[in-house]
């Protein structure tokens, strides 16, 4: 994971929202975030997570989290961070809540949202949570990527089942802990031996020796089959030919007596074929005669209808022509007159348009004579807008002259302001530096209330410690002494002459230790150690009090540094400003002659502003005076326009009468002349459109009367030519009735209204003459075949009964070889059947026993364990190559068979000893080195090119040197392109680290964050 841009606002002591860039910061390669003690450093890690993950490890869920996460003078706090995981992809992540109005101390619900960037935008995903993207759960995130303050060697002292647990995690050996595909493998198999045992139990009858005797059995009976089959096939052939005998017999009766019934119809099929022949010829000389006759007749019929009804078609045309030339002739007269009625009209419309255009001169006449006095009245007022117009201008141009420089006042009007702020600006700054001072006097009055000096305040206490530590000790030797004759005291009150001594065997005890009074000194004793205990707690707690104090005391020093540093900057801008001050004529102190001008200066501007709206409505005045002048004179010169136009075209039209005169229109009103026009050009229409009707449909009944004259003439023409070749047809057809001796035409159409099927009859007779001399041939070939051959009934019926009784025995042979067979072939099937289930069951049974160690080999997550150990194995050989060289070749790590942590010190013969012997520099030499190695590992799984690896630990445990070789490792990180980054407040690192930034707690703002 690479961090990119971090945004914190209303977060703990983040008020403001501060923004961090890490690209720049990410760029070195090794960057640090330095502050005091409670400045906010580490809340940047925790934004982090907390944005990630929804997790802090400061504030428990239960704990109302939101609410104590929020800074007490925010009413929101959001945390947005961008970042690329270990694919190279660009994620956004989004934590916010709110104060509730109502509430103070409740709050909205957290909401925190991710983001993809795609195709230049933020995409929405649908799970904010990290894990999904970083590859990391937040534990092993918090271990591998950001480690928090006082976490950073919890990967050193893990025990080794949870270590195990988390390499699982980190390098998904899931993959690896197959116990549950075994168990599940295992029970398949045994699921599927079981099935096999129930499957073979109906297997118990078959048998190697069973098959072998069904087999005999089944050739036995083939044999039978084979006898039987051959006996069967020699009676058949006899009893084949006595059939053969029986069917020619019985087939001659039924040709005898078919041919008989042939015979009797020999008569009736002749007299057929003789009524055909006679059909078929007068069909083939007097059909097509008689339908030419009838077609003649039939178009005579015609012809005739078509002549009588043109006849009456034609007297029909002549009558309508004569009604239509007599109204013609009626209309001819006046229609000759339509070119005079249509001038007329023509006039009449001159006349009407005149009449209108007199009315509208009249008009513009009386409106030419109104408007002329009110057009003199405007310009009069125009005149003397004008006039006030350019006493205005004057006044305003006076005022302007005798207005103030306003340039020159904003100047010094700014001036005096700046002046203003930066005045109180001194002023407050004195009053926070008095008030710092007051709170430095009463921190180090503390100090001195309970009786240490301020600079020295941790000597004196680790001085009065060590005397309390040496009383301790003092106290524990006289309590040991107590114990020790206590101890021996009861000893010697055991001993008696002759008992062995417990402590050194002897038998005689010639000088008894006396039993002294110890009650008083052991009361004594534990006198003095509740008066160390009490005083020891009271040491402790004053270390914590003046701990306090002192940090106050360094916080509130800065605080008054800075805002000495705060007042010399601003005396020296306020001398810088006094300087500024350019004009001679006003004081830089006093601002009343300021004022006076200032006001003036206002006066007049008053008066500027009075005047320039008051000409303002002057001129909007004039302005209107002037278009009411220009809107009456162009309302009398369109009038006069008007009257010239209306003029003109009254003569125009009295120029272009044909026929009427004006005076014809004098005593009428329009109208008059308009229905007059109307009846005129109702009669013109009607004359026009009446005439060319009438002389169209004379041409068109002329037209028609002369096609039906000739159709007329043609029917005649036509009918005469029938008329010739019906006669001729009559003649024809009375020869053909004489040579085929017909009496008449009646004859002949009996004949051929049979209306006889030639071919079906034909192919009847045909058939009939077929089959009657097929018959005759057949009869005789049987009577020959009966002649050579010696059948009798009697020998015919004995066979029957043989050839059955023998049918019968073959097939019962049949049924018993097949069943035999069938039998044979079920047998063998279920043979080869329990063959193949006891190959599968030595096959399951074998595997049943590889299951079996399989399970023993994964059962609690063994092989995970042991895949596990080798990857730890890795981290300590890649630790190993840091450490060793930060230990100056003196120590390395190993893991022993519990998958712990141990140390091997080749000072003393390389003996392993625990990781917990280490110093607190070298376990952090230890923990940096491993959560390298780690980190390194996940980057080489993750494929990533960069990777990101955070530090808040704050380096206080290492000294000079070590701090140098720790540095030197972190810079040598850059070369191996990976990104280191430290929380700490140690000025030797901060001096050292190319690219850090500082986070500062403002009293007033809350925490701040600036780039160095």
């Amino acid at each position: 994971m690479l961090p990119i841009y971090l945004s914190i606002e209303g977060v703990y002591s983040y008020q403001e929202k501060q923004e961090v860039d890490f690209t720049s910061l990410t760029e070195a390669g090794l960057f640090g975030i330095f502050g005091n003690v409670g400045s906010g450093k580490s809340t940047i890690l925790e934004a982090i997570s907390f944005a990630l993950y929804g997790i802090t490890e400061r504030i428990n869920k239960t704990d109302n989290r939101t609410y104590n996460m929020l800074n007490l003078k925010s009413n929101a706090a959001c945390i947005v961070f961008d970042f690329l995981n270990f694919e190279g992809r660009k994620f956004r992540f989004v934590a916010q809540w709110k104060r509730k109005n109502k509430h103070f101390q409740e709050t909205s619900t957290l909401v925190r949202t991710a983001y993809e960037w795609k195709n230049d935008d933020w995409s929405p995903l649908e799970s904010a949570d990290g894990s999904l993207y970083t590859n990391l759960t937040y534990s092993n995130f918090k271990r591998t990527i950001i480690i928090p303050q006082g976490q950073f060697r919890e990967f050193l002292d893990l025990k080794g089942t949870d270590r195990s647990t988390m390499m699982k995690e980190i390098f998904q050996l899931d993959r690896f802990d197959l116990g549950m595909n075994v168990s599940k493998l295992q029970k398949e198999n045994n699921n599927r031996i079981e099935n096999l045992k129930g499957a073979l139990s109906g297997f118990e009858l078959v048998s190697a020796e069973a098959l072998e005797s069904k087999k005999e059995e089944f050739a036995s009976a083939k044999k039978q089959l084979a006898i039987a089959k051959t006996e069967f096939d020699v009676l058949d052939s006899q009893y084949k030919k006595l059939t053969e005998a029986k069917e020619i017999r019985t087939e001659l009766l039924l040709k005898e007596k078919a041919f008989a019934e042939l015979a009797e119809q020999e008569a009736k099929v002749l007299q057929l074929e003789k009524e055909l022949n006679r059909f078929e010829t007068t069909q083939l000389v007097f059909k097509d005669l008689l339908l030419v006759s009838q077609k003649l007749n039939k178009e005579k019929e015609v012809l005739t209808y078509k002549i009588e009804n043109l006849t009456s078609k034609k007297d029909s045309l002549s009558s309508e022509i004569e009604h239509e030339e007599n109204g013609w002739n009626s209309l001819a007269s006046e229609h000759a007159q339509l070119e005079l009625f249509r001038a007329q009209s023509e006039d009449i419309k001159r006349l009407i348009e005149n009449k209108n255009q007199q009315h509208l001169l009249q008009e513009a006449e009386a409106g030419v004579q109104k408007g002329t006095p009110y057009v003199a009245q405007a310009k009069e007022e125009e005149q003397k807008a004008t006039d006030l117009l350019e006493k205005e201008e004057e006044a305003l141009e006076f005022l302007k002259n005798t207005k103030i420089d306003t340039s020159e006042l904003l100047a010094i009007e700014n001036w005096y302001q700046r002046n203003d702020q930066l005045q109180k600006e001194n002023q407050d700054l004195l009053a926070k530096k008095q008030m710092l001072a007051s709170e430095i006097t009463q921190l180090r009055s503390e100090f001195g209330n309970n009786q240490v000096n301020p600079d020295n305040w941790e000597t004196e206490l680790d001085v009065k410690s060590e005397r309390l530590n040496a009383q301790d000790a003092s106290i524990q030797q006289k309590e040991t002494q107590l114990q020790v004759h206590i101890k021996l005291s009861e000893f010697a009150n055991n001993l008696h002459d002759g008992d062995e001594c417990p402590l050194c065997g002897s038998l005689s005890h010639p000088k008894l230790m006396e039993k002294e009074n110890l009650s008083d000194l052991e009361n004594s004793l534990f006198r003095e150690k509740e008066e160390l205990t009490l005083a020891t707690q009271a040491n402790k707690k004053l270390y914590q009090s003046l701990a306090k104090l002192h940090s106050s005391l360094q916080e509130k020093s800065i605080q008054l540094k800075n805002i000495e540093s705060e007042l010399a900057q601003n005396s020296k801008s306020l001398l810088v400003h006094s300087d500024s001050f350019l004009w001679e004529e006003f004081s830089s102190v006093d601002k009343t002659l300021f004022a006076t001008h200032k006001t003036k200066s206002q006066a007049v501007e008053q008066s500027i502003r009075e005047a320039e709206q008051k000409l303002k409505l002057t001129r909007q005045q004039l302005q209107q005076t002037q278009q009411k002048v220009v809107q009456y004179e162009n309302r009398i010169q369109k009038y006069q326009q008007d009257i010239v136009v209306l003029s003109k075209l009254i003569q125009q039209n009295e120029g272009q009468l044909r026929v009427l005169t004006p005076t014809d229109a004098e005593n009428k009103s329009v109208t008059d002349l308009i229905n007059q026009k109307q009846n005129l050009d109702s009669r013109i229409t009607f004359l026009d459109s009446e005439y060319k009707r009438l002389t169209e449909s004379l041409t068109k009944l002329r037209t028609e009367l002369a096609s039906i004259r000739g159709q007329q003439l043609e029917a005649k023409e036509q009918f005469q030519q029938l008329i010739a070749q019906l006669t001729a047809h009559q003649a024809e057809l009375a020869a053909l009735l004489t040579e085929h001796q017909f009496s008449d035409v009646m004859e002949v159409q009996l004949v051929l209204n049979k209306n006889l099927s030639i071919s079906t009859l034909r192919e009847q007779i045909q058939t009939f003459k077929i089959e009657f001399h097929s018959l005759e041939n057949q009869i005789a070939s049987l009577q020959a075949k009966k002649a050579e051959d010696s059948y009798t009934e009697e020998e015919y019926e004995l066979k029957t009964e043989l050839i059955q009784l023998k049918k019968e025995e073959l097939e019962l042979q049949i049924r018993l070889t097949g069943a035999l067979e069938k039998e044979l072939t079920r047998l063998q099937s279920e043979f080869e059947k329990k063959e193949a289930l006891l190959a599968e069951f030595d096959k399951l049974s074998v595997r049943k026993n590889n299951l079996t160690t399989i399970e023993n080999l994964f059962r609690a997550a063994g092989f995970v364990n042991y895949v596990s150990s080798i990857h730890l194995q890795r981290l300590c050989e890649i630790a190993n190559e840091r450490f060793h060289r930060l230990t100056k070749n003196q120590l390395s790590l190993s893991i022993n068979k519990n998958n712990d942590f141990e140390v091997i010190d080749y000072l003393n013969n390389g003996y392993s000893r625990s990781i917990k012997t280490l110093s607190g520099g070298q376990s952090f030499q230890a923990s940096l080195c491993l959560a390298l190695a780690l980190a390194e590992n996940i980057q080489s799984l993750n494929k990533a090119d960069k990777n990101f690896f955070f530090i808040d630990e704050g380096f206080g445990t290492q000294d000079a040197e070590s701090i140098h070789t720790v540095f030197e490792t972190l810079n040598y990180l850059h070369k191996e392109n990976r990104i280191v980054g430290i929380i700490s407040h140690v000025e030797e690192l901060k001096e050292r680290i190319p690219k850090t930034i500082t986070v500062v707690n403002d009293l007033e703002l809350g925490s701040r964050i600036t780039e160095n």
